[in-house]
């Protein structure tokens, strides 16, 4: 089929489309009646395209429930006129940290404990096991 034959066939094809949403001047309504009396496929299109619409606003009507966006915004407004931003940052914060928090101090409790008992002195390096040690010389004391 020639480039003349294919543009040709492109506008009858948006004719077809717009004469399902928009009201065709009447040279196009004539075209487009010419076109679909010459073309079985074209035919073919027209009946997929008004099944695929009428499927379609099928669905539609029974996915949402009376007064859904009615609900919706209620649920919108609701949600705005909670705590700002940095409240609710606050919050949520301290709601997850709060158990590690808890967490850590009983490590560092039972940490302080072991090292007091291990060591000769109350020196703070000696309680949290901290000194000039390199990093070498870490990975070579014992835990236990």
């Amino acid at each position: 089929m020639n480039k003349k034959g294919k543009g040709k066939n492109k506008k009858i094809l948006e004719l077809l489309y717009r004469s399902f949403d928009d009201n065709l001047k009447e040279k196009e309504q004539k075209q487009l009646a010419e076109a679909l009396e010459n073309s079985k496929e074209l035919r073919q299109e027209k009946e997929l395209i008004a099944a695929q619409r009428q499927a379609v606003s099928d669905s539609a009507t029974q996915s949402f429930k009376p007064f859904f966006a009615e609900r919706v915004m209620n649920r919108i407004k609701g949600i705005s006129e909670k705590k700002n931003t940095l409240e609710t940052f606050y919050d949520t914060f301290k709601a997850v940290f709060q158990r590690f928090a808890i967490a850590g101090a009983v490590i560092m409790l039972a940490l302080i404990i072991y090292n007091l008992g291990i060591g000769d002195s109350l020196s703070v390096e000696e309680i949290f096991y901290a000194s000039d040690f390199t990093f070498e010389e870490i990975l070579q004391l014992p835990l236990f």
